[in-house]
């Protein structure tokens, strides 16, 4: 008896899952199917500063399963900030905790017409300790910084994908 519940369940799920419009974005159907395929036209161009080279072959590694794109359609344009906020301030105004906000602005740029295709930004935020050693207080941030910009290459990559899947 619960065996039948459950294969008419499934069989439920699967029925309304497909009628919902919801389409994988990376499967071998649906409308993104040549979206990492799509992915391959976009040339990223160099963003300024250490993050920026970080973000950029986070990007590349997404973009690029194999190789580069000898004659890409699209650039991708990335510039990148940064803030930092104290946060749990102790008696002695020292603070104990830290919050990291990375704001990556980038347009997608028709390469054939120099028109600009898409454009959107991408932020992460992300808490850290403040510790009191030097090397640990450096390891830190630096950490909270590539765990921000894994984020934002993340999201980019995603909803690049997706733009460039609706044309498929």
């Amino acid at each position: 008896m619960a065996r039948g519940l459950f294969a008419l369940a499934l069989g439920l799920s699967a029925v309304s899952l497909s009628g919902c419009g919801f389409q994988p974005l990376y499967g071998g159907k649906g409308i993104g199917a040549a979206a990492s395929d799509r992915l391959m036209e976009v040339d990223i161009a160099s963003i300024p500063n250490r993050e920026g080279q970080k973000l950029r072959n986070l990007l590349i590694d997404n973009f690029y399963p194999s190789e580069r794109p000898s004659n890409p359609r699209y650039r991708l344009d990335v510039s990148l900030s940064a803030s930092e906020q104290k946060l749990a301030l102790q008696k002695d105004a020292t603070a104990v905790r830290a919050q990291l906000l990375v704001n990556a602005p980038y347009r997608l740029t028709d390469t054939q017409t120099g028109q600009v295709v898409f454009q959107s930004s991408s932020r992460s935020m992300v808490s850290y300790n403040t510790l009191e050693q030097h090397y640990a207080a450096i390891a830190t941030v630096q950490n909270a910084y590539d765990r921000a910009l894994d984020d934002i290459s993340n999201d980019i990559t995603t909803r690049v994908a997706m733009f460039l899947g609706r044309g498929s």
